[in-house]
């Protein structure tokens, strides 16, 4: 009965950590939950991208698990802390290894109880909204879910319970490890001595954080861009932690050596207290710097990617419907498209047709483009494709006449202008950009950015190809578009290759784009919660160090005014470092982002740069909102002082 009043008494007193403690557990485990369940439904599997969503909502689950795991053991070293003490006393008072041990155990059960039955019933309560919300996205409206998985309770408690059993073993060695003097002494900083070796740590934090900037800025939109993105994205991680750790500090110590700007009394003030902050806290907050970043990146490739649908369907399908055969549509093809019509009620419109060579992949070098061919022949070095038309069917689908002679041609191209000397097919042209070209598209849907190229005749030697593409107008729902389009496939004996629909390829990248969108949002919402308490538990232990700082500086002559006016500009400081350092991350990414989104047929720049900003704008309201409500709880702490 003690154990429980002792315990109890604890909970009690540190309120301001067990709260909101218990508050970002729960909300962790209904997202653990949330996901499991959707992981689970078989509703998603009938999807036109089922296995790339499941996967995608498969990963994600495993990351926020991982993102869960982290956290409880980042926070259970705060609360260790903020126990230790009280463990301390009690050792000293009597109590044995074994009490210490059952009031460990008992902590730990509480935590998981509680953690547990507030989460899966946030859980249970929240998933119908969620699965709305994928509903939304993915515009399917038919995805059913029961009220309960009993599965997924049970698969979230043996998780949830591993991951506390792993808590309380940590805890329980720690108590066997020290005697009651330490336990007592445990929350106070040990002086830190910095070596040579501290030093090389700094620097090389710069340079992997150099070089992970180098690799974002000349990634070029090749198959190894997404490995070259996440090799930076891992030196990026190293890179941050080491800056923040041992860079930060080296820097404001370059600053002490400097006598005459460190030795006045405002440069002296900043400089050792940021020091002193930067010691204790920097691992701490380039995690915070990490999490952020890594709400950004997750925001802005899901936001983008979605917002930016229509345009992607446009260049798979400029048309409702395209067909590429080998010959020009013949007459037998034609009646099954009117006779498909008919019996759908669809009304044929604006049918054009052109013959084109077929895709040559390759390379640019310069001003001349390296022909691989077929994407059989691609390699590392693949980046674009280049598509011939002549300007006989140019001025027959656009009306406007090209004006070329032989040795001229206009090239479209949405990722990179080509004009001047170009060299194409062995053929030298000279060539003026094309701003626009309606019946562009991607034949292939393939990775590689399409150039179209307008000259007066299809070189010799290249392979040919037809292309076929109509509107159509149909009442009914976009189910019934894409049963059209599907049965037009059907009749006409096409490959997927061969034929594109709209309504189909609209839906197939709603289907994938959407999941991506509630991926990025939940993990962001996980990443949200877990950076809002690596914060509020940061600003608690400022404040309790701050207290010692306040009666420090006002006993070395310092008015209060002034005392408060620079330990909260360097407490500001600390914690506008990491949104800062987001921000910066961001920045040098989306050049990496935009090749890889390149490979995906997107090129909408101004789109990026809206949601960019959006979302930065957005994130740094609610850090700083984060930042003043957890202010509160530094101002308490410190003010008892006064």
């Amino acid at each position: 009965m003690l154990f429980f009043k002792l315990i109890n008494s604890s909970f009690r007193r540190n309120g301001k950590a067990y709260g909101p403690y218990l508050l970002a557990t729960s909300m962790l485990v209904a997202i653990n939950y949330i996901f499991a369940a959707i992981g689970v439904n078989h509703s998603p599997h009938r999807l036109a991208s089922s296995s790339a969503t499941t996967a995608m909502i498969n990963i994600s689950a495993n990351f926020i698990l991982m993102v869960t795991f982290a956290f409880l053991l980042y926070v259970n070293r705060f609360l260790w802390q903020q126990r230790s003490s009280e463990l301390g006393l009690y050792s000293m008072l009597g109590m044995t290894s074994r009490n210490l041990d059952i009031l460990t155990v008992i902590e730990k059960v509480y935590l998981f109880i509680g953690s547990i039955v507030c989460g899966l019933v946030t859980g249970v309560i929240f998933e119908r909204l969620a699965f709305l919300g994928l509903g939304r996205l993915l515009k399917v409206h038919n995805l059913k879910q029961p009220w309960i998985e009993p599965a997924v309770l049970g698969k979230t408690i043996l998780y949830m319970g591993g991951f506390f059993v792993i808590l309380m073993v940590v805890d329980l060695v720690k108590l066997h490890r020290l005697n009651p003097n330490q336990l007592w002494h445990a929350t106070a900083p040990a002086p830190k001595r910095h070596g040579w070796l501290f030093k090389l740590l700094g620097l090389l934090g710069i340079v992997l954080l150099a070089g992970a900037y180098y690799i974002t800025l000349t990634t070029k939109p090749q198959i190894s861009a997404f490995s070259n993105f996440m090799t930076a994205v891992l030196l990026v991680v190293a890179g941050t932690y080491l800056l923040f750790i041992a860079g930060s500090v080296i820097i404001l110590q370059f600053l002490q050596r400097q006598k005459k700007f460190y030795y006045r009394p405002r440069h002296f003030i900043a400089i050792s207290g940021m020091l002193q902050r930067m010691e204790q806290n920097g691992a701490s907050l380039a995690t915070i710097c990490l999490l952020c970043s890594a709400v950004l990146v997750a925001l802005f490739s899901s936001i983008t990617l979605y917002a930016g649908i229509g345009d992607t369907v446009k260049l798979y399908a400029p048309k409702d419907v395209v067909m590429i055969t080998n010959q020009p549509v013949t007459r037998r093809q034609q009646g099954v498209i009117e006779s498909v019509a008919k019996n759908h009620h669809a009304k044929i419109t604006s049918q054009t047709s052109y013959q084109a060579t077929t895709t040559q992949n390759g390379y640019w070098r310069g001003q001349h483009f390296i022909n691989q061919g077929s994407l059989e022949h691609m390699t590392n070095k693949t980046t674009n494709s280049v598509i011939f038309v002549s300007s006989h069917d140019y001025r027959k689908i656009t009306g406007k006449p090209a004006h070329l002679r032989d040795n001229q041609a206009l090239i479209y191209s949405p990722a990179k202008q080509h004009t001047g000397q170009v060299t194409i097919a062995g053929h030298r042209y000279q060539a003026k950009n094309l701003s626009q070209l309606s019946f562009a598209f991607n034949p292939e849907h393939s990775i590689y950015a399409p150039a179209f190229v307008i000259v007066n005749h299809l070189p010799a030697g290249l392979p040919k190809m037809n292309v076929t593409g109509f509107n159509y107008r149909l009442k009914g729902s976009d189910r019934q578009h894409i049963r059209f389009e599907n049965d037009l496939q059907a009749h006409l004996q096409l490959a997927n290759m061969q034929l594109t629909g709209r309504y189909n390829i609209h839906y197939l990248f709603n289907s994938l784009y959407g999941g991506m969108v509630f991926a990025g949002i939940m993990i962001s919402l996980a990443l949200g919660i877990t950076t809002t308490i690596v914060i509020y538990f940061k600003q608690i232990s400022e404040g309790y160090a701050d207290q010692y700082r306040f009666k420090t500086m006002q006993q070395a002559g310092l008015s209060k005014r002034e005392t408060t006016k620079s330990i909260h500009s360097q407490v500001l400081m600390v914690f506008m470092l990491p949104i800062a350092g987001a921000v910066i991350n961001l920045l040098f990414a989306i050049p990496a982002i935009k090749q890889i989104m390149t490979q995906l047929s997107f090129y909408n720049l101004q789109l990026m740069i809206t949601v960019a900003v959006a979302i930065t704008a957005a994130l740094m309201v609610i850090y700083l909102l984060i930042y003043g409500l957890t202010t509160r709880v530094y101002h308490q702490i410190v003010d008892n002082i006064h």
